[in-house]
């Protein structure tokens, strides 16, 4: 059984979150800030990140990610109803964006396709690496 860690401040989305990811066949953890989830991630074996997006992201949310990302290599979705333009083009092209919608059959297609093909997740750290070992000229 797959683990999913939902980062959401709404008490009743998280509820909604986790009814509808069980429904599907997840384990699911929840939290209510930054510093639970990290401390979760931590803790637990988790194979996706649900993460709602700070505007002003905290020195915690900007350490959840990049454990997420780069220590444990866990696909990551912001789940957010924020524009994507104001969203840190840093996180671009290495995890998904997805739009908040009543209906979360889009949030469940895209969470299938992360884990069931991994070379959907490898292929984002396989880009990134290989960016950072290129030298660039101007």
């Amino acid at each position: 059984m797959k683990t999913v860690l939902v980062f959401e401040p709404g008490e009743s989305l998280r509820t909604l979150y986790k009814e509808e990811l069980e429904d599907e066949g997840y384990h699911v953890c929840l939290s209510k800030d930054e510093g639970e989830a990290l401390a979760l991630l931590k803790k637990t074996s988790v194979n996706i990140l649900i993460v709602e997006h700070q505007i002003e992201p905290t020195e915690t949310y900007t350490n959840l990610l990049n454990m997420a990302r780069e220590l444990k290599h866990i696909p990551i979705i912001i789940f957010t109803s924020h524009p994507r333009t104001i969203i840190d083009c840093e996180w671009w092209g290495e995890m998904e964006y997805l739009n908040k919608t009543s209906n979360l059959d889009v949030l469940k297609d895209t969470m299938r396709e992360m884990l069931d093909y991994g070379w959907y997740v490898n292929r984002f750290y396989r880009s990134r690496s290989n960016l950072k070992q290129q030298e660039f000229y101007f």
